[in-house]
C-alpha cells in the first residue's frame, strides 16, 4: 500500500470526452493506473437523497431540481497516474481547462484471490476507520489487484500505518 493522490476532474457528458481526455494524457506520456467515472446527476441525486435522509436538507426543492439538471450534462471522473507523473497530468488538464482537484487516496495492490479485499476492508473496519469509496480491477488469471481506497483525510495517516505504508 502506498498513499498517492488522485485527480478528480469534471468532464462534458458526451461522446468522445474521455478519448479526447485520455488523449492529451497520453500524448505527454502520461498512464492512468486506475480510473472511476460516474455521471454528475447520479452523484448529486445520491448526495441529495442522503441529505433527506439525514433531514439536513441544504436547500429548497425547486433548488435541488435546478442543481439536479445543472449536473446532467457532466461526469465525475477520478483517477490515479504513476506517482511521478501527478503533477504534470494536473498541469496538463488544466491547461486544457479542465476543472480538476486533487485528494490524498490509499492505493492498495492485493493478491488476486478470493476474500482478499474483504479482509483488507475488515481491517479498516477495526481499526474504526470508514472507506468512503473504492475503486480498482484486476484482469482474471493475475496474481495481484489493484485498488485505490479514499477515506477522511483525517484518517489518512492511521489507514496507511494499518498496512506499513510508505
Amino acid at each position: 500500500m502506498y498513499r498517492e493522490t488522485q485527480i478528480v476532474a469534471f468532464l462534458k457528458n458526451a461522446p468522445g470526452q474521455l478519448a479526447g481526455l485520455c488523449e492529451l494524457l497520453r500524448n505527454k506520456g502520461i498512464n492512468i493506473l486506475g480510473m472511476s467515472i460516474q455521471n454528475a446527476e447520479d452523484y448529486v441525486r445520491g448526495l441529495l437523497k442522503a441529505r433527506e435522509l439525514t433531514g439536513r436538507r441544504i436547500a429548497t426543492a425547486a433548488s435541488y431540481g435546478s442543481i439536479i439538471r445543472d449536473s446532467e450534462d457532466y461526469s465525475v471522473i477520478r483517477f490515479v497516474v504513476e506517482r511521478h507523473q501527478t503533477s504534470q497530468a494536473v498541469g496538463v488538464l488544466e491547461e486544457a481547462g479542465y476543472p480538476v482537484d486533487t485528494t490524498p487516496v490509499l492505493v492498495i495492490v492485493l493478491e488476486n484471490r478470493p476474500g482478499s479485499l474483504g479482509e483488507t476492508a475488515a481491517t479498516f473496519a477495526r481499526a474504526g476507520i470508514n472507506i468512503d469509496y473504492v475503486y480498482g480491477s484486476v484482469l482474471s488469471g493475475s496474481e495481484r489487484s489493484l485498488f485505490i481506497v479514499h477515506v477522511k483525510e483525517e484518517d489518512l495517516e492511521r489507514a496507511a500505518g494499518l498496512f506499513g505504508a510508505e
